[in-house]
């Protein structure tokens, strides 16, 4: 697609002071109108919850798939999701403050995940305030795909005190997740294109975001990309990283610490699970009407 139809950082427009503009905390009818003066034709929400009330720019809700579409053209909703354990740890090497020697101690990404925590209850959707905190959540996909909420449960101090108990513990009360759990998985039910990291910069990414957007070409371009650039797998600061997490505990004799870090994403590897079987099932299965 031509440059001028998308926005300049990381497909967020700005608005303000804030470079990124936060999508996820305009209305729809500014997301329209945004859309349609600069003549944009993507725009992404990197830090806010899914307002589910953008489904209705599509025409769905929850519930239903055919709804009166509050705009024109309708808008396709694509969501890329990643392992669990992996998105934790991607986050904690690429936004902790830790040295290259402090990121291979397991012990400081559990900590690093108690900071952020601990300053989830100063964020506010659309703020600069803590935006950063909710990466180092458990089960964040179902907190951010449910619109913001499902609780967390940051337990105490005896976080650290022995090696399994690295990381902070995951909410278990029923009447706590069910809910957000049950609407995080009825939204993606509704987007276009639900799309595993894993995958993305393979043949089946690239089939799919060619049956959904009609793109063809996913070589990276531009100056201060690292990485993969045939196939697109880059970064745009820093450098690719390893960031397997059972690896990354394992190596350090740890393998504790992942099963510990596994369980406490209990509902985000249901999600993730579910996810990729929805995946290959719309892009390798026929429609049956």
């Amino acid at each position: 697609m031509p440059r001028t139809s998308v926005p300049r950082y990381h497909c967020m427009p700005r608005k303000g002071d804030l470079a990124d503009g936060r999508v996820g905390s305009w209305d729809n009818d500014e997301l329209v109108q945004v859309i349609a003066e600069n003549e944009f034709a993507i725009v992404a929400n990197e830090w806010d919850p899914f307002d589910l009330s953008k489904l209705k720019l599509s025409g769905r809700d929850l519930y239903h798939s055919n709804t009166n579409i509050q705009s024109s053209p309708a808008l396709l909703f694509v969501s890329t999701l990643r392992d669990p354990a992996d998105r934790l740890l991607s986050s904690y090497t690429f936004f902790s403050d830790y040295s290259e020697i402090q990121l291979k101690d397991p012990m400081n990404f559990g900590i690093w995940m108690k900071k952020n925590l601990g300053r989830v209850r100063n964020f506010k959707i659309g703020e600069k305030t803590a935006f950063r905190s909710n990466i180092a959540r458990n089960n964040y996909m179902v907190w951010r795909c449910s619109g913001g909420n499902l609780g967390i449960d940051t337990g105490d101090e005896s976080f650290f005190s022995t090696p399994s108990n690295v990381f902070p513990s995951s909410v278990t009360d029923k009447s706590v997740w069910k809910q957000p759990f049950e609407t995080a998985i009825r939204a993606l039910s509704q987007h276009d294109l639900l799309l595993p990291m894993d995958v993305m910069t393979n043949e089946s990414g690239k089939k799919a975001l060619k049956q959904v957007l009609g793109w063809s070409q996913f070589t990276a371009t531009g100056r201060g990309i690292v990485g993969e650039k045939e196939s697109g797998h880059v970064v745009t600061t820093g450098e690719v990283r390893n960031s397997n997490a059972k690896l990354f505990l394992e190596e350090r004799e740890s393998s504790a610490e992942f099963k510990a870090l596994w369980e406490r994403n209990w509902l985000d590897y249901i999600l993730w699970y579910w996810a990729r079987a929805v995946f290959f099932t719309r892009l390798n299965c026929a429609v049956v009407e």
